[in-house]
């Protein structure tokens, strides 16, 4: 029994006395990670960082070189935590400030980057070029073109819908799409995003009426979109996001005019245009942590004169602490009240992952599964507002970085999409034709 108890003193002994040696001094520490500092041995000098943080020691230089260390390492998610706590220490360093300001820039932070940019000493705003910060933040132009998929829907469309029953169905045929966006920089912790689109949209119309039916296979409408977001960063990492989209629609309609004498009557028809607005508005609030990035948004709108109540999650991930690589998780619950008690409530998930291939090269990837009929995405600047509805859509772009400020996309999405016929009273549907889409989207973009 006593051997043992000795036996048992001596090894926790010997284990205690092993940590005890192995544990260095302030001092030690100091002076191991200043000569891996100078010999630029990064991943060694972020290992021993660590494990004198883990093991109580923290000083103001021990942050500035693991700091360095992850900056040399490209993971500015990492460098910026520790840049952040050095600054704290000691604020009178300016290029702790430089690195910081690099670190938001290439984390893609750049609202962060330009309010460090805002405090740093003439010498350093000659040097990072922010002298003087442009009013304009970028300029983008798009354009898309959607198109069917599938023309025999619309060849042979045929409708099965009993005779007497009043109603329409909408299948589109081809989507052009033009946009400018304006970006404006007001102050360094606000920015206004301004979009201006105009969408043409041609269709297949069939209606029946009072036991007639009408079909029109070039059926255009047009939409003229105003966008306008404000970006405002209430403190370290935290952003918040609002703004409107409004929607001026514009469609032929058919009227029945009688003319001739009185005696004689004619019944004419006169086809005239018709305008009518639609409006969104949203708020959002973005938190970043270290390597995460989490969001909410809601939003309420007025679309083809029915209410959408829409609230999303969203989780954005960089492994890297980068955007070499990316992933970005959405689940939206959407809800839209027709009137007269009718209201659907559905679920969208959408789902994108983006890494670099080349300096100059992203790719993307992206999907999404769920009833997206007057949907909101990318806080409420892209609104799927067809006449039918989409059910899935799966796409992929590549980004190019041609020059320093100049960035060109190009996207593509297969859209599943679904058309029914719905009736002017009553909420059964009829006829439903399914079919894919098929969307290419060029975009440019020019930062100043």
């Amino acid at each position: 029994m006593y051997r043992k108890l000795i036996l048992f003193t001596i090894i926790v002994g010997l284990g205690l006395s092993d940590k005890l040696f192995a544990q260095q001094s302030l001092p030690q520490v100091d002076a191991l990670t200043y000569r891996l500092f100078q010999q630029k041995a990064w991943g060694e000098l972020i290992k021993e960082g660590k494990k004198a943080i883990q093991n109580g020691m923290d000083f103001y230089y021990l942050r500035v070189r693991m700091g360095i260390a992850f900056f040399e390492k490209t993971n500015y998610h990492e460098a910026i935590r520790h840049l952040e706590k050095a600054s704290k220490m000691n604020n009178a360093e300016a290029y702790i400030q430089e690195y910081l300001y690099y670190a938001y820039l290439f984390a893609g932070r750049n609202t962060e980057a330009r309010l460090i940019a805002a405090d740093l000493p003439p010498a350093l705003k000659k040097k990072t070029q922010t002298e003087q910060m442009p009013v304009v933040g970028k300029i983008d132009l798009a354009y898309n073109y959607t198109g069917q998929s599938d023309p025999a829907v619309l060849a042979g469309f045929t409708a099965e819908v009993p005779i007497e029953i009043d109603g329409v169905q909408f299948i589109p045929n081809k989507h052009r799409y033009y946009y400018l966006g304006l970006e404006l920089d007001i102050a360094p912790r606000f920015s206004l995003y301004q979009g201006f689109s105009y969408l043409q949209v041609d269709h297949l119309l069939y209606s029946q009426l009072a036991g007639e039916q009408f079909s029109d296979k070039d059926y255009l409408t047009t939409l003229h979109q105003y966008y306008v977001a404000g970006n405002v960063l209430l403190s370290k990492g935290l952003t918040l996001v609002g703004g409107i989209h409004l929607i001026r629609r514009i469609f032929p309609v058919t009227t029945e005019v009688i003319t001739g004498p009185s005696g004689r009557p004619e019944a004419t028809r006169r086809i005239s245009n018709m305008g009518e607005n639609d409006l969104v508005g949203f708020l959002s609030l973005y938190k970043r942590f270290n390597k995460v990035t989490l969001g909410a948004s809601f939003y309420r709108g007025s679309l083809f004169n029915f209410t959408q109540n829409q609230g999303d999650a969203k989780l954005i991930y960089y492994p890297f602490g980068n955007l070499n690589l990316y992933t970005q998780s959405t689940f939206s619950f959407h809800q839209q009240d027709f009137g007269n008690g009718n209201t659907i409530s559905n679920s969208v998930f959408d789902q994108q992952i983006g890494f670099r291939t080349t300096p100059w090269l992203w790719v993307e990837g992206y999907g999404t599964s769920g009833n997206m009929n007057n949907f909101l995405m990318k806080d409420g600047r892209v609104i799927f507002n067809r006449m039918d509805t989409i059910r899935q859509r799966l796409g992929g772009r590549f980004i190019f970085l041609p020059g320093a400020k100049l960035k060109l996309t190009l996207d593509y999405t297969l859209f599943r999409n679904e058309s029914e016929f719905f009736p002017y009273s009553g909420n059964e549907s009829f006829n439903k034709k399914e079919y894919n889409a098929q969307s290419l989207t060029g975009i440019f973009t020019w930062t100043f």
